[in-house]
């Protein structure tokens, strides 16, 4: 049988080829000043942010469950603290499942995700696929398959916590956000398994599911215990606003982190499901230079629409303030948490070792050089 050419290999090597001479000729970028504007500046907007004051207890607390559940791997540690910046003040009990719901995500994403499934044997592809229809066909009954494997009941195990402490209409829209991302984020995302090279549009689109982060812009709701009342939004007219906030919202956070992991996924695993190898293939005359600066600028562009429609939000909570205060006290919850998802969403992968190397083109994926101890 003839060996079916690729749609992606020739523009990958380019891209690679690029990029080892950028890392030879020492060329860094600043991926925040690429996203800063004006006088906005992301270092600025997120210094207030801090990590849930207990921590270091709930980090402790998913590493022993992951253990009893046979699914710690070492990188863990690096991925875990994620919720800890996006729900700093989530309540105790709701965030160790939800860092827990987490770290299962990454687990997955970490054995077979969509850069990963591509260098799987065709037993393990077999494998992950039953595994992943088996989690992404779980409905609010949270039933668990026979024979189901330890991830499958950890996952039970933190969606029956989850059901038990949200109104269940939350919770429903909650589990098919969650269950679609399962679906479609572990399998092989490459061009060459879709058959297509995908447009920028559509690339965003799915990688929005892909990342988790629709689900997790739902999480805000659930950390506080505060849930959306959407009749008395959609009566103000505002619901089409935080629809397009909670896109903005989902969009900056795994769009921005296409850049943070550029040279993880695209360098080391060859991967071309990452916003920058979208944009080059869709445009094959951009150098490696060029296609950093236009992908940036996609997230550039979104950052200053969210930030004006947050402000535009927060103006009509404020005018109707001492009018309907349940409601309005779960608006302006949910919009202060908004805020800090995007601080969370920056901070925490220029926090995190998981994108961290010795050389980078980028100044904040750079491992800092250890300090000299004295004799």
């Amino acid at each position: 049988m003839k060996k079916q050419l690729s749609l992606t290999a020739p523009r990958m090597r380019q891209l690679q080829a690029q990029y080892h001479e950028l890392i030879a000729a020492g060329t860094m970028f600043s991926i925040a000043d690429f996203l800063n504007f004006g006088s906005f500046t992301l270092k600025d907007y997120c210094q207030t942010l801090n990590p849930h004051p207990q921590s270091e207890t709930i980090i402790k607390i998913a590493q022993q469950f992951c253990e009893e559940h046979g699914i710690w791997i070492e990188q863990a540690k690096h991925y875990i603290t994620c919720e800890l910046f996006l729900y700093p003040d989530a309540r105790f009990d709701r965030l160790v499942s939800m860092v827990e719901n987490n770290a299962i995500d990454y687990y997955l994403n970490d054995i077979i995700g969509r850069d990963l499934f591509g260098h799987l044997n065709a037993a393990k592809q077999t494998e992950a696929r039953e595994l992943m229809k088996r989690m992404a066909n779980v409905d609010s009954r949270l039933s668990l398959p026979e024979n189901a494997t330890s991830v499958e009941k950890a996952n039970i195990e933190i969606l029956t916590f989850m059901k038990s402490t949200s109104p269940l209409p939350w919770f429903e829209k909650f589990l098919q956000l969650y269950c679609y991302h399962i679906d479609v984020t572990h399998r092989d995302g490459n061009a060459d398994a879709q058959g297509y090279i995908s447009s920028v549009e559509e690339y965003i689109d799915l990688r929005c599911h892909t990342s988790g982060m629709h689900h997790i812009v739902m999480l805000i709701e659930y950390a506080a215990g505060k849930f959306l009342n959407m009749n008395w939004c959609s009566d103000l007219g505002i619901d089409r606003y935080l629809q397009r906030i909670n896109f903005l919202t989902a969009a900056f956070g795994c769009l921005s982190n296409d850049l943070f992991s550029f040279e993880k996924e695209v360098v080391d695993h060859s991967t071309d499901a990452n916003l920058l190898t979208i944009v080059a293939l869709n445009d094959p005359t951009c150098s490696l230079t060029e296609v950093i600066v236009k992908s940036a600028k996609i997230v550039q562009e979104m950052l200053i629409e969210l930030l004006d429609l947050i402000d535009k939000i927060k103006k009509q909570s404020h005018d109707l303030s001492g009018t309907d205060e349940l409601e309005n006290g779960a608006l302006t919850s949910y919009i202060k948490g908004i805020e800090k998802c995007i601080q969370a969403s920056w901070l925490w992968q220029v926090y995190t070792k998981r994108y961290k190397r010795p050389s980078s083109i980028f100044v904040e994926t750079v491992l800092p050089e250890p300090v000299a101890q004295a004799v």
